[in-house]
């Protein structure tokens, strides 16, 4: 791609999909009836992007030793494989190849990261006027095992709100303080995230479904993945974490896929489908009574 910044666009009714093939693949922005509901970090776009030299890129969180592009994209679990504490620049930040493409779906795969030998395929498509899909692939490329999971991270405008049901309803503390933002109620957990105050939390996702109330305009967002199981293992522990940012206006919904030792050439796959709308689901009415 001659433009790294160069984006397309997926569109049935009121939905437009912006998705940067670029810049790790991202889903770049959603756009419901006219409103953006993914965070765009203001101060690195249309930047050049130099693999070899992105932690000299600005930013407000230099506790982060990366850069935080914005949008939806697929990172690798645990973080505590990365190098230097950083995602894979070649997934992250690399440039990806449209190697599929119509109407309705575009999919994108990575360079071989030279680090962890993964590659990522990313396919993103539409399914009707307010959902759609997103399957995530990664393979091992490498000589050896790998233990793998894959990490959707979706950066949201705020303020937003995040709910999960569940029946013991519990979120546990990874850093920060979620003092004010996260509470549990008798149904479901919900981050309020509402201000910059940065903490991370991990939640059990028992039905497989996350609600977000998207920004000030209010829109709906949900999520649902495949429900997790008993023998299930995450490489976070949890299968869902919440991030918020305390130095930009955004929060982050970070679902998991279960881990998997992956030998050579084999795959791990994990599909989202989401769904917009004005109103709350009436299937969601617990969560959206917890959210209101």
């Amino acid at each position: 791609m001659s433009d790294r910044w160069s984006v397309l666009h997926l569109q049935e009714g009121d939905l437009q999909l912006t998705l940067l093939p670029g810049i790790g693949g991202r889903l770049w922005d959603v756009e419901f009836q006219g409103h953006s509901l993914l965070f765009q970090n203001p101060d690195l776009i249309r930047l050049t992007v130099d693999e070899t030299r992105l932690a000299d890129l600005p930013t407000h969180s230099p506790q982060f030793g990366f850069p935080l592009w914005g949008g939806e994209k697929t990172w690798i679990a645990p973080d505590a494989a990365w190098s230097n504490g950083a995602p894979f620049p070649v997934l992250d930040s690399g440039a990806y190849k449209v190697t599929a493409r119509d109407r309705t779906q575009v999919e994108m795969t990575s360079g071989t990261c030279p680090v962890s030998h993964l590659k990522v395929t990313r396919r993103i498509a539409l399914t009707a006027t307010n959902t759609w899909t997103i399957d995530h692939s990664v393979t091992n490329h490498g000589t050896g095992n790998r233990s793998t999971g894959i990490w959707s991270v979706m950066m949201l405008d705020t303020p937003s709100q995040i709910g999960v049901a569940m029946d013991i309803p519990v979120y546990h503390p990874v850093f920060g303080s979620a003092e004010g933002m996260v509470t549990a109620t008798n149904t479901c957990v919900v981050a309020d995230c509402a201000r910059q105050q940065e903490f991370k939390v991990g939640l059990s996702n028992p039905e497989g479904i996350t609600l977000i109330r998207c920004g000030k305009e209010g829109l709906w967002l949900t999520c649902s993945v495949q429900k997790p199981e008993q023998d299930d293992a995450f490489a976070h522990t949890h299968p869902f974490e919440i991030f918020n940012s305390g130095d930009y206006p955004y929060c982050e919904a970070e679902w998991h896929s279960p881990a998997r030792n992956l030998g050579p050439m084999e795959s791990l796959s994990f599909r989202q489908t989401f769904k917009v709308s004005a109103d709350a689901p009436k299937s969601q009415k617990e969560l959206f009574e917890c959210m209101s």
